[in-house]
């Protein structure tokens, strides 16, 4: 069979093959190719218009700030629905179909469904109903379809769990690496991948869900939780909380893809492995469990700055496919520069591994090759100090990429040297 990259999404969804590829329901060789939307579903400061040092202020601050205002969860939930409908349009939709995009990982966090950390749907609501009156739900709903519609698939990307996966800002909570030491953050987990999975089991379009982006990433900090990543423990933690969601998954929703992600370096068990043995904390992949199934992909992340580091990751996936026949993939990736970025690429496309660069746009920041397109003068929103008017101006129409119903950049959008990646065939 050959690989067909704009093969458009197919009735049944994708599935791992006896040789760790994807394959559509017609057994052709399916290689996703794509883009992260960074920033829309949840803010990272050093990417998005919003006040705030990288990994000084998370997405969660924000929210405290502005609830020690006095405003409202209905105010607060105004502003991030105005912000969210103008970061990613339908333009943006149809400049990937023009591309030739067909994957887009969608990081998520909690907060976009659930009120607060214990797990409480925001307006009661859990996805369970055909109509849904959840922000989280509807925003998702509303992604799904412009992507099915141009061929599109959608990784669904739980970026920022309650309690945190990581002491890092990026997954919405600053500094707090709790959701494997405190049952209520792990129970709202559980909870929210249920709902997700019970919402989008029979979606095509739905690729995958790639169940915790970046856990035990420790962000520079020190601390009781914030172990270094890749140590026994860590991966104990991490591979635990995996089988764990993987099961729940599994109990609502028995094909879709499951996206399990290495921190930074190829250190999860083979999905044959049968765990036994007394659960030691000190021990990677013990306790007493079942093997996965094989329709699981492991990702990793490569912020690598030589050819011949990210030469090494590549083989560690490459070696982890041939080994254990699961799909692999480039869930993030920035090599520092253009020559490393198209090494990058070129070997992820020789050797067939499914990839999503990190990011597509950045708004209130100049950050050179790590969008394709950025808006480094716009303001950002003080949400300690400017008035309710002010955040809405900020995250509003002035934040779309392109002039409605084109695509051509508006706004102050300028398109970097990474658009030539995506305009020269390095999708086809």
């Amino acid at each position: 069979m050959s690989c067909n990259n704009l093969r458009g999404v197919s009735s049944k969804g994708l599935y791992v093959d006896k040789e760790g590829f994807l394959r559509d329901e017609s057994g052709n060789k399916i290689v996703l190719r794509g883009l992260n939307l960074g920033g829309w579903m949840i803010q990272e400061s050093w990417m998005c218009p919003v006040t705030g040092n990288d990994r000084g202020w998370a997405n969660l601050d924000t929210i405290k700030a502005m609830e020690s205002r006095g405003w409202t969860d209905a105010q607060i939930q105004e502003l991030f629905s105005i912000y969210q409908d103008n970061w990613i349009t339908e333009d943006d939709f149809n400049f990937f179909m023009e591309k030739g995009v067909n994957c887009i990982r969608i990081p998520f966090w909690y907060r976009n469904f659930m009120s607060d950390e214990s797990g409480a749907w925001i307006n009661e609501d859990d996805g369970s109903k055909t109509k849904t009156i959840n922000p989280g739900f509807t925003r998702l709903d509303w992604a799904v379809k412009m992507a099915k519609n141009r061929g599109i698939y959608i990784i669904l990307d739980f970026h920022g769990a309650a309690g945190g996966q990581s002491m890092d800002h990026s997954c919405g909570t600053l500094g707090k690496n709790e959701l494997y030491t405190v049952s209520q953050y792990e129970d709202a987990a559980v909870k929210l991948w249920s709902a997700i999975a019970g919402r989008y089991k029979n979606e095509s379009a739905v690729a995958a869900y790639d169940l915790l982006n970046e856990p035990q990433n420790n962000g520079g900090y020190a601390g009781t939780n914030a172990w270094e990543p890749g140590s026994d423990r860590a991966v104990h933690e991490t591979v635990r909380l995996y089988d764990r969601l993987y099961r729940e998954i599994r109990a609502v929703d028995a094909n879709t893809i499951i996206i399990m992600e290495a921190i930074w370096d190829m250190n999860l068990p083979n999905p044959e492995y049968v765990h036994s043995g007394e659960l030691d904390v000190n021990a990677r992949y013990s306790g007493k469990t079942a093997s996965w199934d094989k329709n699981v992909m492991y990702s990793m992340h490569l912020y690598d700055h030589s050819k011949q580091a990210i030469q090494y990751r590549i083989n560690e996936l490459i070696k982890t496919r041939s080994r254990w026949k699961v799909a692999v993939h480039a869930g993030e990736f920035n090599n520092n520069n253009e020559g490393n970025q198209a090494f990058a690429y070129s070997q992820y496309n020789i050797h067939q591994i499914n990839w999503n660069m990190w990011t597509y746009k950045i708004a209130g920041a100049n950050m050179g090759n790590w969008s394709l397109y950025q808006a480094g003068s716009k303001p950002k929103a003080d949400p300690v100090n400017d008035g309710f008017n002010t955040i809405m101006d900020k995250w509003g129409k002035t934040l779309r990429t392109f002039t409605p119903g084109t695509n051509e950049p508006a706004n102050g959008f300028t398109a970097t040297g990474m658009l030539k990646y995506f305009s020269d065939g390095l999708l086809y």
